[in-house]
């Protein structure tokens, strides 16, 4: 059963917005594409393996995604996590594409593709830090120490993963495909015999799991060394692509093709949010969206009935990710 499920990144989600407004001659647009790729990329791994997960008993796995946990020291990422009552596993999943050799004795994994090769940390170091932070997490947080496995887990079809007959011996139920889980993971099950976590305890855990997870809250402008004025302004047209849009009496009217949209105002909002965060105050409302007219402003804001803090000048709106709820339905 998934008690957590996965979500789309909210750093895609700024990437997204921060990758359609800046000028396209900014010096850091090529690392904010590649990063914004490698996040598409994580994602569309760790969603791959909730088809393999769902073929596991719904009252005896519960799993969790995307947990970011503080160690007293550090954070440390989850990318899924599955209790069950003998054990606690957590996977660490490698969306690559190539063919993947592992070296242990240099301690990491070099990737050939199109016969270039790249360097990538140690994964196995990876999944071994994971398990000592989190037996650290659950003494801290006053949790019975549980068994913990890990599993490295490729979930792209194209990954080739070579390893050496000795490491096949080490390793082959540590590194594997996606679809080896439901096989796995049973076996996996059938080898310890004490359960650790009753069905109170298990929900007390997931219940702080879920309260204890902290989500990356990234300035994502100071992050690539954004400033303002390499923001594009404007309400984007979604016909022509141009930030041109200017309110007309009921509707939002594009010069450069004549497109007509009542709710070009969201998307727009959305970029705003997703790049500056979520206080919006009247003069910052016409200066983003172009918008000239005070009382323009003033309706806009009215009729999105957010919350305010402040009075008069020193009003400040605030707005929230669900009153984009329609727009985020990512990649």
């Amino acid at each position: 059963m998934i008690v957590k499920p996965i979500e789309y990144p909210h750093q895609a989600l700024q990437l997204e917005a921060l990758l359609s407004r800046i000028r396209t001659n900014h010096p850091n647009i090529s690392l904010i594409n590649q990063d914004y790729q490698r996040k598409l990329a994580g994602y569309r791994g760790e969603k791959a393996v909730d088809f393999p997960l769902s073929f596991l008993p719904d009252d005896e796995y519960f799993i969790l995604h995307d947990l970011r946990l503080w160690d007293g020291k550090r954070f440390f990422q989850i990318d899924v996590l599955i209790l069950h009552a003998k054990y606690a596993l957590i996977l660490e999943v490698k969306n690559i594409v190539g063919e993947l050799y592992f070296d242990t004795d240099l301690h990491q994994m070099i990737r050939i593709k199109e016969e270039e090769k790249e360097a990538f940390p140690d994964p196995i170091i990876q999944v071994n830090r994971l398990k000592r932070q989190f037996e650290g997490w659950l003494l801290a947080n006053q949790f019975p120490a549980i068994p913990i496995y890990a599993l490295i887990v490729f979930s792209n079809p194209k990954s080739i993963l070579r390893l050496s007959s000795p490491q096949i011996q080490t390793f082959k139920n540590t590194i594997i495909h996606k679809e080896y889980l439901p096989e796995l993971i049973p076996k996996l099950t059938s080898s310890y015999k004490k359960s650790f976590l009753l069905t109170e305890e298990r929900k007390r855990l997931i219940k702080c799991l879920k309260r204890k997870n902290t989500p990356l809250d990234t300035d994502i402008l100071q992050k690539y060394q954004v400033e303002k004025r390499d923001i594009i302004s404007g309400v984007k047209c979604e016909s022509c692509n141009q930030f041109l849009m200017c309110k007309q009496m009921h509707y939002w009217y594009c010069p450069s093709c004549s497109n007509k949209s009542k709710n070009a105002i969201l998307p727009t909002l959305k970029d705003y949010y997703l790049l500056f965060g979520e206080e919006i105050s009247n003069s910052q409302l016409r200066q983003f969206m172009q918008v000239d007219s005070i009382y323009i402003a003033s309706r806009i804001l009215a009729n999105l009935k957010l919350k305010r803090t402040g009075c008069g000048k020193k009003t400040i709106h605030h707005l929230t990710l669900t009153l984009f709820k329609s727009e985020l339905g990512g990649k």
